[in-house]
């Protein structure tokens, strides 16, 4: 399972990748089907794996990422719904309440301490009264992704510095403190952004979409 991982990974690199050209003649959700239905025929066969695996660290790949990306959950989901979950997990990582139209997918958003006293903006609760509305992540369940971010690293001086920042006193400030000047910055706004994308996925897109 972790060897078809890392081949969703690299799939995952591909349709990224501007200048493949077949990308740009036909609809990258029929090549990505496509693609994943082979990995379908092959998952149970570490050989056949390996072998394509291999092939696309050669061809398409120059290093393996360090961090072990959530990609799986997008390609559960309704292409419609990629840019909505985008956009609340964008929200809810600002600290924003986010109000969702079920029947339009329209969205507005106000940040979680708004206090209609304290600006000039007034915010239209009547107009998202029947909307979802979602509610930004408890601290607990932030530290839940720093601690979860410091175990997915391999074994190094960095982690161990990371892992007693999160397990030490404030341990918000000092990761932030920390990550922000590591080799791992970059990785950990990755790991953040789907993080946030797959807790929206699990926690309210059947809601979105019922």
């Amino acid at each position: 399972m972790k060897l078809l991982k890392f081949v969703l990974i690299i799939l995952d690199k591909l349709f990224q990748l501007e200048n493949i050209k077949i990308i740009i003649i036909m609809n990258k959700n029929t090549l990505l089907d496509q693609c994943l239905a082979i990995l379908y025929q092959i998952k149970d066969d570490n050989k056949s794996l390996e072998t394509l695996l291999e092939f696309m660290e050669e061809k398409f790949v120059t290093e393996m990422p360090d961090v072990m990306p959530l990609i799986d959950y997008k390609l559960q989901i309704d292409e419609k719904y990629r840019p909505v979950v985008k956009e609340i997990a964008d929200y809810l990582s600002m600290g924003h309440i986010v109000f969702v139209n079920q029947e339009t997918l329209e969205m507005d958003n106000i940040p979680k301490d708004y206090d209609s006293m304290m600006t000039d903006y007034e915010f239209d609760y009547d107009k998202v009264a029947d909307w979802i509305e979602i509610k930004p992540l408890e601290s607990h369940e932030s530290y839940e992704i720093m601690e979860s971010f410091v175990e997915s690293l391999s074994d190094s001086k960095e982690k161990e510095k990371l892992a007693n920042a999160v397990e030490g006193y404030k341990p918000f400030a000092n990761f932030n403190r920390l990550i922000h000047n590591s080799e791992e910055r970059e990785n950990w706004f990755a790991y953040r952004a789907c993080w946030f994308e797959k807790y929206v996925i699990d926690n309210y897109l059947t809601e979105i979409n019922s």
